[in-house]
């Protein structure tokens, strides 16, 4: 299961995005196929190579970065978050 989420995410890393909501309300199961789906990219936004200043996940997923000091950085944004998940 966890790793049909990571192919999402990379998926979705792969297409330029962001998703910056990852939490288990915004995964889907097919329970006859096991296949976990990513959903709901309201929060989402366009992958960029400089940090990010403004955050619009659920707070107890943010990135730890984005918790102390007010900006993050995609990639460890999104590590952190799936570690939270």
């Amino acid at each position: 299961l966890f790793r049909h989420v990571l192919e999402a995410v990379q998926h979705c890393a792969s297409c330029g995005v962001l998703h910056r909501d990852i939490k288990p309300g915004n995964i889907l199961v097919d329970l006859a196929t096991g296949q976990a789906k990513l959903i709901d990219f309201a929060c989402g936004t366009y992958l960029q190579d400089t940090g990010y200043t403004q955050y619009a996940g659920t707070p107890s997923y943010s990135p730890l970065e984005w918790t102390h000091f007010g900006w993050y950085y995609s990639k460890p944004a999104t590590i952190c978050s799936l570690g939270i998940l």
